[in-house]
């Protein structure tokens, strides 16, 4: 009885002091952290700058390019000459939007192919086409991208909705298509 007695005081005793310790130790400790937050913002900015430079300027800046050697010619010819480089930049914007827009879902369908779908596509397990191979995904192709999401969404024959994994969101499942797709072309 007198040892748990003696050992609830020095654990009291202990606590106590560690509490006073570790109070004093976070006032210091709470001016680092915000010297590494600092040090760590800019970082992630520096990152988005770019990523936003490469995904969003690249759309947004064809068209206005396009748009200013434009202008000066309509100055020096005619307002009609203005039209026709107007449609230009718009077709040349989806073909610029799309490359953008399909590189960061690849790299992400491909993190979601890896989790859900290599297992049977890597190796062709009941029926399911191998990716790479041209000639199985062909007629899938043929169907539309469309059919191919919602076939790997709502699951086809063997294929179980969504890899077998319900907690993927419609979106990773589009994604890891998006990826597989391309690798079958």
């Amino acid at each position: 009885m007198k040892f748990i007695t003696a050992f609830t005081i020095i654990a009291s005793a202990a606590s106590l002091l560690a509490c006073g310790k570790s109070e004093d130790v976070p006032a210091p400790a709470a001016e680092p952290p915000v010297a590494e937050a600092t040090q760590v913002e800019p970082a992630p900015v520096a990152t988005a700058e770019p990523a936003t430079q490469v995904v969003e300027p690249l759309p947004a800046e064809p068209p206005p390019s396009a748009a200013i050697p434009a202008q000066p010619e309509p100055k020096a010819a005619q307002p009609a000459a203005s039209k026709p480089a107007a449609v230009q930049p718009v077709e040349a914007s989806p073909a610029a939007t799309a490359p953008a827009a399909a590189a960061p879902d690849l790299v992400h369908g491909q993190k979601i192919y890896r989790q859900a779908c290599a297992f049977c596509h890597d190796k062709g397990v009941a029926g399911a086409p191998k990716i790479g191979d041209v000639a199985a995904w062909s007629p899938r192709l043929a169907q539309g991208v469309g059919a191919l999401y919602t076939a790997a969404i709502r699951g086809k024959g063997a294929m179980p909705a969504k890899g077998g994994n319900p907690s993927l969101s419609d979106t990773d499942i589009n994604a890891a298509v998006d990826y597989m797709i391309a690798q079958s072309r």
